[in-house]
């Protein structure tokens, strides 16, 4: 295993908030149910004419960022990102999506907001779950849980943020999709 894959796992396990089972787990196997890439270079912007700059910024984990300038659309979905999972996931797989986020420059001082998270299969794009969030001007973690419909090879899923929901200044950190795997019994 990288040695990258490592420290994204030390440093997840520092920061994040509570997810199942997490205090039993160690490095090494929270390393292992990170199933994408979850670094700011690696995710896959869409729906603008130029790409949103990667910015160096101390305040989020790992230092680096994405910054979308946004004005807020009722089809907030035509701007966002995405990160492939690189690993399968089985039926009833127990899935984390946790992200990065922050929003700043809002309309008199109201949350950010991000219209909606999604797991959703891919290539004919299919919601799994998905969860909108309102967003702080500070870095925070946000996550949502939601569980796997079927099996999945490697890069049958993606995680998607679907960003313009709202004039703001959008920053977007590490994207990490964790898999749980099956619920105890």
């Amino acid at each position: 295993m990288t040695m990258w894959i490592r420290l994204l796992a030390v440093a997840l396990l520092a920061s994040a908030p509570a997810v199942p089972t997490v205090a039993a787990q160690s490095a090494g196997s929270m390393a292992d149910r990170i199933i994408n890439d979850p670094r700011v270079p690696s995710l896959t912007p869409y729906g603008l004419n130029l790409p949103p700059q990667i910015r160096n910024d101390g305040g989020v984990q790992f230092g680096k960022a994405m910054r979308f300038t946004l004005s807020g659309h009722a089809d907030f979905w035509r701007i966002g990102v995405i990160t492939p999972t690189l690993k399968p996931v089985k039926r009833g797989d127990q899935i984390v999506i946790a992200f990065w986020a922050r929003a700043t420059g809002t309309q008199n001082g109201a949350p950010g907001r991000i219209g909606r998270v999604q797991l959703e299969a891919t290539p004919v794009v299919r919601t799994i779950f998905e969860q909108s969030f309102d967003l702080s001007p500070e870095w925070k973690m946000y996550q949502l849980k939601g569980v796997a419909d079927r099996d999945y090879a490697p890069r049958q899923l993606n995680a998607a943020l679907h960003i313009d929901a709202a004039r703001q200044v959008l920053d977007i950190g590490p994207v990490f999709v964790l898999d749980y795997g099956q619920p105890a019994s």
